[in-house]
């Protein structure tokens, strides 16, 4: 994956306003979230899951960014009801997810581990709604640094599948102790 051209990619704000992505990580780290779309059951289970490690992501200089595909009022709707106090940004045309190399297809959003995934998700009090974004796009979640590096990525296999949160964490702790210098 190329992460200078994952930074110069354009996504839109929860008010529709353009930004190129790579400014969440420009000054300081940041862990970005991919979702698979807004209505998604998984999507909520995950922002919970991040959510509650907001405060230790938070503590080592970076910012929590969700990213998202469907509408932007989609995207102002998740912020508000499953993602407060967090960015949230969407890219309807999936750019930055091809960028990061996050499958697609249906065979990927259904089968037995997906089943087993969406039992967990319903005992964790996630629901799913109406599809808000593409059905059949998978997510990932990335540890992004000045610099333009990525210093952890997990690629969603299937629906529901999230890496471990404390594997992001340690992830962003062993950057922030080990900074490499910035390219001019």
């Amino acid at each position: 994956m190329e992460v200078r051209t994952l930074a110069a990619a354009s996504v839109l704000d929860v008010n529709g306003a353009p930004s190129l992505l790579g400014e969440h990580w420009r000054r300081h780290p940041a862990v970005a979230v991919w979702l698979r779309h807004y209505g998604c059951i998984f999507c909520r289970e995950q922002a919970a899951e991040m959510r509650a490690i907001a405060g230790d992501i938070e503590s080592l200089g970076a910012e929590l960014v969700f990213v998202g595909n469907g509408s932007p009022a989609q995207a102002r709707d998740f912020q508000a009801q499953f993602a407060p106090g967090s960015i949230v940004l969407t890219d309807p045309d999936l750019r930055t997810y091809r960028l990061i190399g996050a499958h697609h297809g249906l065979l990927k959003t259904l089968g037995p581990r997906v089943w087993r995934s969406g039992v967990r998700a319903l005992s964790r009090g996630a629901r799913q709604t109406r599809v808000k974004g593409h059905p059949f796009q998978q997510g990932g979640v990335l540890v992004l640094v000045p610099g333009d590096r990525a210093v952890y990525s997990y690629i969603s296999g299937e629906a529901g599948d999230h890496p471990p949160v404390t594997a992001v964490v340690e992830a962003l702790r062993g950057a922030v102790s080990r900074p490499v210098p910035q390219s001019a």
